[in-house]
């Protein structure tokens, strides 16, 4: 059994705080410890995970609700997929700039694009072109590692274009939506 410790920072679907963590290892499970900050919003603090396929599995909170759960490393960057929910940390680096932390967040913010956050396939796009959406409205459903994935906007915006269609495959990054300023006015 391993314990590392250090600190993280949550970049998607906000830019968080970093937290500290504690990260117990065995054969079979792992014990993530976010030392009390919550994981999401309403989201737990603490919880085990039981995986038979590396990179999924169900994890239990300590309070026994259960979670479908799927995590993939990433160049520097820990994608977790709880609950059908993408939450995307870096570990905290004290000598990086907060912009250069946020990364692709702070990218399809600027630009309003809303990005695929993993390869699979696109169950139904929620809007049309023209729809005014706000920052965080549900946008689009994807399917991926036999999990729903709920997209949402970036920021707030009118729909420009909407680039994908329902039951089309998508690669990692790639466009779903662009959305543009609301009366020109920028992110």
């Amino acid at each position: 059994m391993t314990t590392s410790r250090g600190e993280m920072r949550e970049t998607h679907p906000w830019d968080g705080e970093p937290f500290r963590y504690r990260l117990t290892e065995s054969a079979d499970s792992f014990t993530f410890d976010l030392e009390g900050e919550a994981l999401g919003p309403g989201g737990p603090t603490s919880f085990s995970v039981e995986s038979r396929h590396k990179g999924e599995g169900l994890c239990r909170t300590e309070s026994g609700r259960e979670y479908a759960f799927a995590w993939e490393w990433v160049g520097r960057e820990l994608h977790l997929w709880l609950n059908g929910d993408l939450l995307v940390f870096q570990r905290a680096d004290p000598s990086t700039s907060s912009g250069r932390r946020r990364g692709r967040a702070a990218a399809t913010e600027a630009t309003g694009e809303v990005l695929a956050p993993m390869p699979g396939a696109v169950l139904e796009i929620l809007v049309e072109e023209g729809d005014r959406v706000e920052r965080n409205q549900t946008v689009a459903i994807m399917e991926s590692m036999k999990m729903e994935l709920v997209i949402t906007a970036p920021r707030d915006g009118v729909v420009q274009r909407v680039v994908v269609q329902p039951g089309q495959q998508v690669e990692r990054g790639m466009r779903l939506l662009e959305l543009a300023p609301i009366n020109g006015r920028g992110p």
